[in-house]
């Protein structure tokens, strides 16, 4: 306002910290570094502009001039100094004319003589705010430690959430950070206790006072058993963490186990719906070739008339009619029997079809190999595809399946149905499937088994020369050189430390 210098009051001296509380946030935000301010969001949660700080006033004189313990009255003058330091908790005379006054966030030094102890109230400040830097310290590790808390909570109730697995992961993730950064903070903090030096006592009475009431020598003692109390509570949150990873990996393992589980009875759902889909399809079949039989007979009853029968020939009628048309029964007799025949036909034939149709042999080969896709492709073209399939992602990767019948292994031998899989961007082929049953080969000598048909596809991959092994070479090259200069950066960074 008005005052310049002197007489300033401190309901606007209480107003002017606030603002200088606030410009000293953004001073200090624009010349650290941003992992420095990554630190201090951490430890106050997000919140580092509004972080406690400590107030330090010194004043050549205060009006009225009391003893200490007329300013902690209880009433108009303690009130009037909680403005600018917080709630009073003690007040000293260190002189004759020296007043020290301490507050919940900061210190009044009053008298002529107050200027002469700036640099012991400036190592005083340096403990003081790592002591509030301890502080929330403390009280973030106790969030942490809710954290890690809520996260077992989660692991618990796994088997009730489908999502839970990702949430804990990402949590885990979370607080593996923010311990690995607290740790490093207690390495800055023991850094700075050992660089901070204490100043010596001074000589006048005055200092000698005012240093016994700042408490400084034993300051930076009590400071050190504080950190190595944060470094075992951080060491227990390590430990902690390292449990919920474990917890994390038996629910992941426990999943994986009721997935391939439900995989495996899938699967056999699936074969025995293919086995009755087999069943189905031999009948269809048969019951094809009986409605084919029925409507030819229908056809040719239709030219030859409803009429007309076998009877009406001569040899029929002097052999059916003394055998079949005079004798009771006999003709129902003949129904059963043809009726029998027929259906021992079918089943016999059903039987066989079902056992030709059950000899199928699977190969899987998984090669993950380099090839030239040219190649590949122009190998594909001399087959008669039966099915193609490409998925293509946004990222623009590719990968192709074709699906072919190889007649060229021998017709007499049976016919394998063949399945490759590559990567048609980084030119790979990944997998292949060969299905052959050995049961249509027309003799059982000659038939393929197992080994045969993965040696004769890779004799045929061979023979095209697909194979791209320089492309194969560089890249694996070019692994082992990465991985070596990773090395060569770990030896690099022992050497420094």
């Amino acid at each position: 306002m008005d005052r310049i210098k002197d007489n300033i009051s401190l309901d606007h001296l209480a107003r002017l910290l606030v603002d200088v509380q606030q410009d000293s946030s953004s001073i200090v935000d624009s010349i650290i570094s941003q992992y420095q301010r990554d630190l201090l969001d951490l430890i106050f949660l997000g919140d580092a502009p509004n972080r406690n700080k400590v107030n330090l006033i010194i004043a050549n004189e205060i009006t009225p001039h009391l003893t200490a313990e007329e300013y902690m009255d209880k009433g108009e003058y303690e009130n009037e100094l909680k403005q600018v330091i917080g709630d009073t908790k003690a007040a000293y005379d260190i002189s004759e004319h020296d007043t020290l006054v301490f507050g919940s966030y900061g210190l009044l030094v009053a008298g002529p003589n107050s200027r002469h102890h700036e640099p012991l109230l400036c190592a005083y400040l340096q403990f003081i705010t790592i002591d509030i830097f301890m502080q929330n310290y403390f009280a973030r590790l106790w969030i942490l430690s809710d954290d890690m808390q809520k996260t077992n909570t989660i692991i618990e109730g796994s088997n009730k959430d489908p999502t839970a697995l990702d949430r804990i992961r990402y949590r885990i993730c979370k607080i593996a950070e923010d311990i690995i950064k607290l740790e490093e903070m207690l390495g800055y903090l023991l850094e700075a206790l050992d660089v901070i030096e204490i100043p010596p006592e001074p000589p006048e009475q005055a200092g000698r006072s005012l240093y016994e009431r700042l408490e400084i020598s034993g300051m930076r003692s009590q400071l050190l058993r504080r950190t190595t109390d944060l470094k075992k509570n951080v060491g227990g949150a390590s430990r902690y963490l390292e449990v919920l990873r474990e917890m994390t990996g038996i629910v992941a393992e426990d999943r994986a186990y009721n997935l391939q589980r439900q995989m495996e009875l899938n699967q056999k759902k699936n074969l025995e719906l293919q086995e009755n889909a087999k069943q189905t399809r031999i009948q269809l079949t048969l019951m094809m070739f009986v409605f084919s039989a029925l409507l030819a007979w229908g056809f040719l009853d239709r030219l030859t008339g409803n009429s007309w029968t076998v009877l009406n020939t001569e040899w029929a009628t002097s052999i059916l009619t003394t055998t079949i048309t005079n004798v009771p029964f006999a003709w129902a007799g003949v129904s059963f029997v043809a009726w029998a025949l027929c259906a021992v036909f079918f089943a016999q034939l059903s039987g066989y079809l079902h056992r030709k149709s059950a000899g199928v042999t699977t190969v899987k080969i998984r090669f993950d190999k380099k090839v030239f896709v040219d190649k590949v492709y122009e190998l594909i073209s001399t087959k008669a595809r039966t099915y193609e399939d490409r998925s293509i992602s946004t990222q623009g990767f590719e990968i192709a399946t074709f699906t072919y019948p190889e007649y060229d292994w021998g017709p007499s031998n049976g016919v394998p149905h063949i399945v490759l899989e590559f990567d048609v961007t980084n030119s790979y082929l990944l997998n292949a499937q060969i299905t052959y049953n050995r049961r249509e080969a027309n003799n059982k000598n000659l038939a393929f088994n197992s080994r045969d048909l993965q040696q004769r596809l890779i004799d045929e991959f061979n023979d095209m020369k697909i194979w791209d092994a320089a492309g194969e070479d560089h890249s694996a090259t070019a692994l082992a050189i990465d991985r070596r200069r990773a090395l060569e950066d770990d030896e690099e960074a022992d050497v420094e430390e």
